[in-house]
């Protein structure tokens, strides 16, 4: 009986030694294992380390940890409480930036754990890590990225519903408005009436609940109602499920743009009418002149025939002058006669 439960036990433990054993084959296949003393030296690692951090295995003989850190770091009392936790037994997480054999900067997803023996002291320390380089570089550009456009653009956040999430110092500035003002605020803070009452707007919420994401020259009402036009994308954001989160605009403020376009189109209007009432003076103008030099050349012509008709007149009454002197003649000739007949 005795030896039948003492075979159950030590079948049980077999076991379950071969199950961490495999458990730790397949750590060994798909990560970076590397072992250290308690003062940081390298006790083992396995051809992932030796990969991940380009060394040979001889290169790797009688390095230590602090090999693998900037000296910033290693001469940094974080450096020293990092190594007195793992000495005191508590294992420690996270993503840490090391340097590989050529002096490059490898980031790690990596843990560090501490080896107990039987009476609970630390025997070493065993580091599992992943190499996480491309994916922190790819992060550490998107965040660039985005704080490129933070310091360029206005950047408001919704939730789906509309509500304001938060917004950056270039969407206030714009706005006229403080974060507080509009925060939990809906979208229609900066909308006309005629547009929060339309079905194009309801829509357009619609739209972008359904993953849409919209462009264009939007006009937006500021803080006292002022007229804003902004060149904007509303954008929907998803988490890493695929589950649609919020709605980010980022905008560029081009007030002036319009309004200077504005101006110029109604300056274009007015040098139009202004044009057209120029051609429309003109040509009564030119009608005006043309009637004038007709009724001038008339005028002409009757002067003319005026000036004929005073010849004539000029002629008759030299004649009739002539006549009146040969009457007043004979006349005078009649009276003399008379006179000497009364002699």
């Amino acid at each position: 009986m005795f030896n039948t439960t003492l075979k159950t036990e030590l079948a049980a433990r077999t076991a379950e030694v071969t199950e961490f054993k495999g458990l730790i084959s397949a750590l060994e296949r798909s990560m970076a294992v590397v072992e250290f003393d308690l003062n940081g030296k390298v006790l083992r690692a396995n051809d992932n380390f030796l990969k991940t951090l380009g060394y040979s295995r001889d290169q790797l003989a009688g390095k230590s940890h602090r090999d693998f850190c900037l000296p910033a770091l290693t001469n940094s009392p974080a450096y020293s409480q990092f190594w007195g936790e793992l000495k005191a037994g508590k294992f420690v997480s996270g993503t840490f930036k090391r340097v590989d054999a050529h002096g490059k900067t490898v980031w790690l997803e990596a843990s560090y754990n501490p080896v107990l023996d039987e009476r609970g002291q630390v025997l070493k320390v065993v580091k599992y890590a992943l190499d996480v380089t491309s994916k922190v570089e790819q992060e550490a550009a998107t965040r660039s990225k985005l704080a490129a456009v933070d310091r360029a653009m206005a950047v408001i956040e919704f939730d789906l519903n509309g509500q304001v999430l938060d917004a950056n110092e270039n969407f206030l500035h714009v706005m006229g408005y403080t974060l507080a003002e509009i925060k939990g605020k809906h979208h229609r803070l900066f909308c006309e009436p005629s547009l929060i009452n339309s079905s194009e707007y309801t829509d357009f919420w619609r739209r972008l609940n359904n993953g849409e994401f919209f462009t264009g020259q939007f006009k937006r009402l500021g803080k006292h109602g002022r007229v804003a036009w902004l060149e904007a994308s509303y954008n929907p954001v998803y988490d890493g499920d695929g589950t649609l989160v919020k709605i980010v605009k980022f905008a560029s403020d081009i007030t002036e743009r319009v309004e200077k376009f504005e101006e110029d189109s109604r300056g274009a209007s007015r040098a139009y009418h202004i044009s057209s009432e120029t051609e429309r003076f003109a040509e009564h103008g030119t009608q005006v002149i043309h009637d004038t030099a007709t009724e001038m050349r008339r005028i002409a012509e009757h002067i003319g025939a005026s000036a004929r008709l005073v010849g004539q007149l000029g002629d008759r009454s030299e004649q009739i002058t002539a006549i009146v002197n040969t009457i007043r003649g004979i006349a005078d000739q009649t009276n003399l006669l008379a006179l000497n007949a009364a002699i």
